[in-house]
């Protein structure tokens, strides 16, 4: 990696959509960082509701599990960790028979390569420099099909969807503030 290029650059270097949100905290970036990979679903009251409420209850938050295994129980993998950044990313069919791809040993590699149509790569950061965390959400989609139907799914979501990352930032700085004191 060069000095500014991220995990994020290397793993999704071309996206159709992306989305980035950023909030200062105070702490070292390895700490800001686990902070944010090991924020609860009780810490983030609003995010879990929201979540309940799009799940139709069907899918339970308990409050003591971390909020990035919604994630990686659903087939999404870890794709680069290191002390100042976190990406967690995931294929997703666009198809209710297999809705996500399964990556194998080399995830990042595999996410960054694939090309199969009808597909969805959905990725996202936690990145922590300068006293500033930043999230980032980058999509791409296969196809034109999968890219046209994303393009609709995109207008209903992101006003949801950055609401909720906004949140999960908000999460992590109190969850730094707590550690603290």
């Amino acid at each position: 990696m060069t000095e500014t290029e991220t995990g994020l650059d290397r793993v999704s270097p071309r996206w159709d959509r992306r989305e980035r949100h950023r909030l200062r905290i105070e702490g070292e970036p390895a700490a800001v960082i686990q902070a944010a990979e090991d924020l609860t679903w009780g810490e983030v009251p609003k995010f879990r509701r929201i979540m309940v409420i799009a799940g139709l209850g069907r899918v339970p938050f308990r409050k003591d599990r971390q909020v990035v295994t919604m994630f990686l129980d659903n087939d999404f993998r870890i794709l680069h960790r290191s002390d100042d950044e976190l990406v967690i990313g995931g294929i997703q069919r666009i198809s209710r028979k297999q809705p996500i791809a399964p990556m194998g040993d080399d995830p990042a590699t595999e996410f960054r390569d694939f090309d199969r149509p009808s597909h969805l790569l959905t990725c996202f950061n936690f990145r922590y420099q300068d006293g500033v965390l930043v999230t980032e959400t980058r999509v791409r989609a296969t196809s034109s099909r999968a890219r046209r139907l994303f393009a609709v799914y995109w207008l209903v979501i992101r006003a949801g969807s950055g609401l909720i990352r906004r949140i999960w930032l908000r999460g992590v700085r109190r969850r730094m503030a707590a550690t603290a004191s």
